[in-house]
């Protein structure tokens, strides 16, 4: 989902920076109400419900908000219909690949949006699976990690039910903490001690993460490979080559969750392009019991805006998917409907659309540990690029 650093006022609508959608909140609430240029086209349609939009003189920065957000409003009352949206057939179907490997077709009905999700079942040894999920809990009880893994918001970054471990944070938190050259430092030294064994005379071990990656190379036409700074990046800093992103971060949920039945969110909002996205890729390893019905899965709602008109109807409900407003998610409940539901096991692994609503279901008690990345997709004919 992307320009990493510098965006535009329609950036911030239909898409976001990944400084602040790398993690769960994509587009910040007020922001998207605050920093809107109107498409050529579309400010016809409004003037009737708000005539002097063209000539109003905005003296503060709240009154211009507030006016954005009334005319917003009335659009909205008139026009939305967001269930009107959610797609239905192939495109809202959650593809299974039951055989636990990655295929191309899989990839790229997925990445132009003619599925809701992938599930790959078995993708990696569940018993290995199971034993890392143990040595990462392990690993926070020793005092090793365990930060809340912040989402962005339009107050900021807010804490989530989501903890993470290791050598860096995630990109959005580093960059507006000012430690990007932190970051990319702590990139090495994640790559270099998850691939060491945790065994005493194993030496070395296939990451998840890694085999995702060599997998992804594999399958995709184009292959893929780790995201870097750009040329433009390297100017600002003391570095002479572009580095690299991060490859993934362990995340872990403990029981009782804040939110029971999950927050719904998107980490990028913006309608559906089908020649470029933003992906997260989930590798499960540890998971809470399957009794306590959902607890833990994965809800994924097959909302399908794909135009900028429609987008711009649904403009209020749609930037509540950034806010953690408990009166909003149950408003996102009803407009949404039933999720496309999904129960993984140690080892699966789970690709969706990120500008498509989803949420991890909570918890009473138990724990949830996954390995998450991002996935950037630019066309059939591009390489795929991984980071977080």
């Amino acid at each position: 989902m992307q320009a990493k650093h510098l965006i535009s006022a329609d950036a911030d609508i239909f898409g976001g920076s990944r400084a602040a959608s790398c993690v769960g909140a994509g587009a910040m609430r007020g922001a998207v109400l605050r920093n809107v240029r109107t498409p050529a086209g579309i400010s016809s349609r409004f003037h009737h419900l708000h005539p002097t939009a063209t000539t109003r003189t905005f003296l503060t920065q709240q009154d211009r908000s507030e006016a954005i957000q009334s005319l917003f409003r009335r659009v909205e009352s008139k026009y939305g219909n967001l269930s009107s949206l959610l797609d239905t057939g192939p495109a809202a179907e959650t593809i299974v690949a039951s055989d636990g490997i990655l295929h191309p077709h899989h990839l790229a009905r997925l990445f132009r949006h003619e599925a809701t999700a992938l599930h790959v079942p078995g993708f990696y040894h569940p018993p290995s699976a199971a034993r890392l999920g143990e040595e990462l809990i392990k690993e926070v009880e020793r005092g090793g990690g365990g930060n809340n893994w912040k989402v962005s918001t339009s107050r900021g970054l807010e804490s989530s039910d989501v903890g993470t471990l290791g050598e860096h944070p995630p990109y959005n938190v580093a960059v507006q903490s000012g430690k990007s050259d932190d970051y990319f430092e702590g990139v090495q030294r994640e790559f270099r001690s998850r691939r060491r064994s945790s065994g005493s005379d194993d030496g070395y071990q296939l990451w998840p993460l890694d085999k995702l990656r060599l997998e992804l190379e594999e399958a995709w036409p184009s292959g893929a490979g780790l995201a870097r700074e750009t040329a433009t990046d390297t100017k600002h800093n003391s570095q002479q080559h572009p580095r690299p992103f991060g490859g993934g971060l362990p995340r872990i949920m403990r029981g009782p969750t804040r939110w029971k039945r999950g927050f719904i969110h998107v980490d990028e909002l913006g309608p559906l392009n089908a020649s470029k996205g933003l992906f997260s890729a989930n590798i499960y390893l540890t998971m809470p019991d399957a009794s306590d019905g959902d607890a833990g899965g994965l809800h994924v709602w097959p909302l399908g805006v794909r135009s900028r008109w429609d987008w711009y109807k649904n403009a209020l409900t749609l930037s509540s998917l950034s806010a953690q407003d408990p009166e909003m998610q149950m408003k996102l409940r009803h407009v949404l409907g039933e999720p496309n539901v999904i129960r993984p096991e140690p080892g699966d692994l789970v690709l969706l659309c990120t500008q498509r609503p989803h949420c991890a279901v909570g918890f009473g008690q138990g724990v949830r540990v996954s390995l998450q990345c991002f996935l950037q997709y630019s066309g059939l004919d591009n390489r795929l690029l991984i980071d977080c």
